[in-house]
């Protein structure tokens, strides 16, 4: 019997992964945007994914990637929903 991984569950894998390295500090909900709630940089974008999904993650796949949610989605296997503009790494 084949068990299927739903939202929920990447939802919990990525938070605990996120614990893992010491990202928290608010209540990390699907709406929590990486970058801004979390400070999130690429780098540290690519370890999460690469934890959670046991391989890394094409990097420019990522640069749509700004919530939580949007971490699951990638993560399910799907493509977030394109911004007009790409995350920008700070200086």
């Amino acid at each position: 019997m084949t068990t299927t991984r739903t939202d929920q569950d990447t939802l919990a894998m990525v938070i605990e992964a996120m614990r893992d390295m010491g990202i928290d500090g608010v209540d990390i909900t699907p709406d929590t945007h990486l970058r801004e709630d979390l400070d999130v940089d690429s780098a540290e974008l690519v370890e999460l994914v690469t934890d959670v999904a046991g391989q890394a993650p094409d990097g420019k796949a990522l640069k749509h990637v700004r919530t939580v949610a949007e971490l699951v989605t990638f993560l399910d296997g799907g493509a977030p929903d394109q911004p007009s503009e790409p995350i920008k790494e700070s200086a």
